[in-house]
């Protein structure tokens, strides 16, 4: 029999041979355990040190370090140190390579999972599950991103993830760019729905408010979601990880975007100050500048999601009789196109929106091209 405890921040579990020799080993940092959890993971150890096959860096099974690694993960989001996104990203990559690896291999220890079961259930997800190259990689990061941590905490050896062939993403084109006429469509209704608002003609309607943010500064629909009236010095420092914080000056006169280590402002108008200031004076929002709870005028400083956004935003686009399959997204495809189309420097749109000049090269090239036609014929 083993004994599973607790020393410090550390899981141990103790064994003693038939030769009355101890063994301890470390399970590393794996959370706050329930009971049954203790009872299976101690079977487990068991079962695979009397049959000579435990070591110092196995003996754990790959469904369990998962859930401590999203566990961890979850507390970074807590503590402001991750995005939600970023962690339902990889809740979702983990459950699906899991699932798979239980389904065609049963419960694996996690020293058991290596590069040939990675490779084939690279070849699942492109010939069953009908993936392209970019889900696919993005999927395999999210793995990366796990072993990298059970290498960290001595739960292997070798991390058979290690220059794994990755498929290269496709390059990126735009399907759901709205054409001129369009986006001009797009531009007028929001344009007018705001000097209703401010006029006092029109309620407070936040999708509309945030669209029109969105045609009129190119910022991405997370980062207008995320928007805080004032920075909080401590935890908003834009560094060191990957949340992206976005805060007004005071009084508000630009809005600033941090992202890891990289910084961009934007200079507020003096329409967009009207309406930010209507806000702040009628809907009691504390923290974000768009809280879900307002209505209520009740302030616990949440804030809305991508996820609560989007089919009020179709209701938007059926509102203004625009039935193609546009996202958020696609405001700002057009308001960078609608610069290019203008001439504009892509150097100046690109520090703008927070793309580099070879990413609009890339993304938006073919448009540029476009253009150029018609101006030649």
């Amino acid at each position: 029999m083993g004994s599973l405890y607790r020393n410090r921040k550390y899981w141990m579990f103790s064994y003693y041979q038939v030769n009355g020799k101890q063994t301890t080993i470390s399970l590393g940092d794996l959370g706050t355990l329930t009971n049954k959890r203790k009872k299976d993971i101690k079977r487990d150890l068991e079962v695979r040190y009397e049959s000579k096959s435990l070591n110092k860096r196995s003996g754990i099974k790959l469904d369990y370090l998962v859930e401590d690694y999203l566990e961890i993960k979850t507390k970074e989001v807590t503590r402001g140190q991750r995005s939600i996104n970023t962690l339902n990203s990889d809740k979702n990559h983990l459950k699906r390579f899991t699932n798979y690896v239980k389904d065609k291999f049963g419960r694996l220890n996690i020293d058991e999972i290596n590069r040939k079961i990675l490779m084939s259930y690279m070849d699942y997800r492109f010939e069953v599950d009908k993936c392209n190259n970019t889900t696919i990689s993005n999927n395999v990061r999210g793995i990366q991103g796990f072993f990298r941590y059970c290498l960290e905490e001595n739960h292997i050896e070798i991390n058979p993830t290690s220059n794994l062939k990755i498929p290269q993403p496709l390059k990126r084109t735009i399907d759901d760019i709205p054409g001129k006429t369009e986006f001009n469509k797009i531009k007028k209704y929001l344009n007018n729905y705001v000097k209703d608002y401010l006029n006092g003609d029109s309620e407070y309607n936040w999708v509309n408010i945030i669209s029109w943010i969105q045609i009129r500064t190119g910022m991405r629909n997370g980062e207008v979601l995320t928007m805080k009236w004032n920075q909080n010095k401590k935890t908003d420092v834009g560094e060191g990880h990957s949340l992206s914080f976005v805060y007004l000056n005071n009084p508000i006169s630009k809005l600033v975007i941090h992202f890891k280590k990289r910084r961009r402002e934007i200079p507020i108008k003096k329409d967009i100050k009207d309406v930010l200031s209507k806000i702040k004076k009628d809907e009691n929002s504390k923290v974000y500048v768009f809280e879900n709870n307002i209505k209520e005028r009740k302030t616990t400083g949440k804030k809305f999601n991508n996820t609560s956004f989007s089919r009020p935003f179709k209701s938007l686009l059926n509102e203004i009789g625009i039935t193609e399959n546009y996202t958020s997204h696609t405001l700002r495809h057009g308001f960078i196109t609608d610069l290019l189309r203008q001439d504009k420097s892509i150097y100046r749109i690109g520090r703008f929106v927070g793309h580099s000049t070879s990413r609009i090269t890339e993304v938006y090239g073919h448009l540029i091209s476009k253009d150029l036609e018609d101006l030649i014929y």
